[in-house]
């Protein structure tokens, strides 16, 4: 009996993948096994993994299938009790998953869990709960302009949940897919992540959809899991940040014409359409001139 089936994406961030491989092997102690799916990547990670970590299963895509589809491919493949999507780019503090399947088997109202996620310094507390919101909410996300120019406002850290020690068990409404652990029912019942979305978005649909199916989403700080945010797809030339920045705005407005104006002639639904027009424009413009000041001049001596 397998009790975890744990499923990690890759895109070249070989060595990211080789650590958190490490760790899961190392600090996990539940009957468990691990999926690897890799979206394409040029840097051998495939050829390693066997090599290295010959138990684990590999699904080798030949096109980049974006994270949405690719983890639905390793939850196909998954036999586990319990299945737990982890980004890549993260490395297990503790016995984190042996500590959630412990949870969720004594919490059995529970369809999804996540657990304590540190940023890189192993130290500072990520917000990876959140509330959901209607379109005027992605004002007050964590990449918002007007979060990170007034980080202390009411609206995002009520969106944030940052009023919030991240120390106690607590029922939220979604939390990021960088470690999100279901039952296998939950993915039997409700499905796997909306392949519509690229990237970003799919984990707040999919705990919308769970919950909307009748079961709850909760916090446990017994785990904990050091989160090397935004390193999981690898170093990123200007047009793959770019890309990035359109894809996250485009699965936010996919979202709420989803789930809050079907009708694309909704006014809010306009109006959400066209800011997002503006946002890409205005960040787009804004990364590619960071890009320019201050990416490396070649040095003539070399």
């Amino acid at each position: 009996m397998i009790d975890l089936s744990i499923i990690l994406v890759n895109h070249n961030a070989k060595q990211l993948t080789l650590n958190c491989l490490t760790s899961i092997y190392e600090r996990t102690n539940v009957p468990h096994e691990i999926i690897l799916v890799d979206n394409a990547s040029t840097d051998d990670i495939v050829g390693e993994v066997r090599k290295s970590f010959p138990h684990v299963v590999i699904i080798a895509n030949q096109t980049n299938n974006g994270f949405a589809k690719a983890n639905n491919q390793g939850m196909e493949k998954a036999r586990g009790k319990f299945i737990i999507l982890l980004n890549n780019d993260t490395v297990l503090k503790n016995d984190a998953l042996d500590k959630m399947v412990a949870f969720m088997e004594t919490h059995l109202e529970v369809g999804a869990l996540t657990c304590k996620l540190y940023d890189a310094d192993g130290y500072n507390i990520q917000h990876n709960c959140r509330s959901f919101s209607a379109p005027l909410g992605t004002m007050f996300g964590r990449a918002s302009l007007f979060t990170k120019l007034f980080p202390s406002n009411p609206w995002s850290k009520n969106n944030l949940l940052a009023n919030w020690d991240y120390n106690s068990i607590r029922e939220v409404d979604w939390v990021s897919g960088a470690a999100l652990m279901i039952r296998r029912e939950v993915f039997e019942i409700v499905g796997g992540l909306d392949e519509d979305y690229f990237m970003y978005w799919e984990d707040t649909d999919w705990c919308k959809r769970i919950r909307d199916a009748g079961w709850q989403i909760w916090f446990t700080p017994d785990g904990e899991i050091i989160h090397f945010t935004g390193q999981g797809g690898g170093k990123r030339s200007l047009w793959l940040k770019l890309l990035t920045i359109y894809h996250l705005h485009r699965s936010a407005y996919l979202y709420f014409r989803k789930h809050y104006y079907k009708n694309a002639l909704h006014p809010i639904a306009i109006l959400t359409f066209v800011g997002m027009i503006v946002l890409v424009a205005v960040k787009s413009v804004l990364e590619s001139v960071k890009y320019i000041f201050t990416r490396k001049k070649p040095n003539i001596n070399d």
